[in-house]
Formats: C-alpha cells, sequence, structure tokens
C-alpha cells in the first residue's frame, strides 16, 4: 500500500508542477457545449483506460493469487484521487494563494465551494 500512496503523491506532484509550468494562469473563455463535450467523453476515457490498464500492469508483476487484490486497490486508488481532487486539489490548483501562490493555491475553493460559471 505504500508504494501506491508514493505513486499518487508522485501523480499528485507531477500534475501541480505543469500547473506551474502554464504560470497558473487560465485564458478567459466563454462556455462552450462542444469542449464540455470534448472533456466529458475524455475524462470518461481515461476513468475506463485507468482502472482496468493499471491493474492488467501492476497484475502482471505479481503472483496469479494476488491479481485480484492489486486490481481492487487499482479501484480504490482511482476512486480516492476523484474524492480528493474534489475536496481540495481542484482549490489548491485554481483559487488564490496569496503569498504562496507561485507553489500553491489557497483552500478557498475547498469542496468545490463557490464554484461558479464565471
Amino acid at each position: 500500500m505504500n508504494k501506491a500512496i508514493k505513486r499518487l503523491g508522485f501523480g499528485l506532484l507531477t500534475l501541480m508542477t505543469s500547473f506551474l509550468a502554464m504560470g497558473g494562469e487560465a485564458l478567459a473563455q466563454e462556455l462552450d457545449s462542444g469542449d464540455t463535450a470534448w472533456m466529458l467523453t475524455s475524462t470518461a476515457l481515461v476513468l475506463l483506460m485507468t482502472i482496468p490498464g493499471l491493474a492488467l500492469f501492476y497484475g502482471g508483476m505479481v503472483r496469479k493469487k494476488n491479481v485480484l487484490t492489486i486490481t481492487a486497490q487499482c479501484f480504490a486508488i482511482t476512486g480516492l484521487a476523484s474524492v480528493l481532487w474534489m475536496i481540495a486539489g481542484y482549490s489548491l490548483a485554481f483559487s488564490d494563494g496569496g503569498a504562496v501562490q507561485m507553489f500553491v493555491g489557497g483552500l478557498s475553493n475547498a469542496f468545490l465551494n463557490a464554484v461558479t460559471l464565471d
């Protein structure tokens, strides 16, 4: 389980560094139905790829009797990462962090608080 936590931490670190590379600035655009549909489709495809893909990849590294356990762990980690993104990840990525804005955002939008179309 410790390896899974390390991988999750590495993934979050990679995500945060990619936001830093972009400068943390989002372009102000209007909401477009085509863009929204594509994002929903992409998200569904990634989730459909992540769970069985990682389960098969890591399942190939263990003995036959442990494949079901690895599959359950991959499913649990995917669900946990989704919940953690909604609880704090979105806010840390997109809200104002004050003095530490260069590194991480604040928690003003924790639990998707005050998230609107604007």
